[in-house]
């Protein structure tokens, strides 16, 4: 796994030498930094990246989602599932739990729950069930610890025991806060989420349950890759909880018109399949799709237009 991190590094030497420039490789014998320093003594080797940033999705969108509900540009209706939806003369109605909507297009952001209402994406977009939790840092991970301070670095741990390649774990710390009420230091929680090597989660949707045996190697997992000086100890767990992916069959995301194979149908478009964190760069292009009603090279790269070729109606391609 590792060797082959180093070759991914040596083509992005070839393709991006400024962004290679800010990945070192740390091997066993490096130093300055070395795995020990990284706190990671018993792995093969790190890629270490200087540039990172760590942000709280759930604010974010609560964020975005108070600013255009407050701008009066969105009308968001919450609790409303829609059910199916029906083409018509004009456009379309959406059924919902709380009656029916028209709309000339319609846009669909609902990702591992898209073959809900499109079921030919049953076999193209899967849900996935992932787990995460909130881990209390031991004292050894404390501000006032002597031994190892708070971490300095966001992880990801790839190809650890019976992990695949397409399997991780991840793990960034919270920063500590000090209250001026009541003397405390609080927070540093270890937020580090995956496990699918023990419950890959493949097909399910429903996030309202755990399981408890990924809960419990996320408890245990960090004193095996992790040098915390806490003998070993299981971590207790603040909080535990999963959430639901959507995998696309190849790995890239479904951006454009989404009209059923076969049929002249207009104005659906889907924005789905969040396979991966680079996604985030191919959503503006169904708002240039949506105005124009068409892609056009002029406004992607080659990779993108590989992505819309398959999402093309007309278009033929192999899974």
């Amino acid at each position: 796994m590792f060797s082959m991190a180093v070759s991914d590094l040596k083509r992005l030497q070839e393709d991006c030498p400024e962004l290679a420039k800010l990945v070192t490789v740390v091997t066993k014998d490096s130093q300055n930094p070395s795995l020990t320093d990284l706190r990671v003594p018993k792995a093969a080797g790190a890629i270490l990246q200087q540039n990172a940033a760590s942000l709280w999705p759930y604010k974010f969108v609560s964020w975005l989602l108070e600013d255009l509900v407050k701008s009066g540009s969105l009308n968001l209706q919450t609790n409303t599932p829609a059910t199916s939806l029906q083409k018509v003369d004009d456009g379309w109605i959406i059924h919902t739990s709380r009656g029916m909507i028209s709309a000339p297009t319609i846009l669909l952001c609902t990702n591992a729950y898209t073959s809900a209402l499109l079921p030919w994406f049953e076999d193209l977009i899967v849900p996935v069930r992932g787990e995460m939790s909130s881990l209390r840092p031991p004292s050894s991970m404390r501000p006032a610890s002597t031994t190892h301070l708070p971490l300095d670095h966001s992880y990801v741990f790839r190809g650890h025991g019976n992990a695949s390649i397409e399997q991780d774990d991840y793990l960034v710390q919270r920063p500590f806060v000090d209250s001026a009420i009541s003397k405390r230091t609080s927070g540093g929680e270890l937020m580090f989420g995956g496990g699918r090597n023990i419950s890959p989660g493949v097909g399910i949707s429903n996030d309202s349950l755990i399981d408890e045996s990924t809960a419990a190697y996320l408890r245990r997992e960090l004193n095996v890759v992790l040098d915390l000086q806490n003998n070993d100890q299981e971590l207790e767990a603040n909080y535990e909880w999963s959430g639901i992916m959507g995998f696309s069959r190849d790995g890239y995301p479904w951006v454009g018109s989404a009209t059923e194979p076969g049929t002249a149908d207009e104005g659906l478009w889907v924005c789905a399949g969040v396979s991966n964190p680079c996604d985030f760069d191919f959503y503006p292009l169904v708002v240039v799709g949506y105005i124009r009603q068409r892609f056009t090279t002029t406004f992607v790269s080659t990779n993108l237009q590989i992505v819309l070729v398959k999402l093309s109606a007309n278009a033929s391609f192999s899974l």
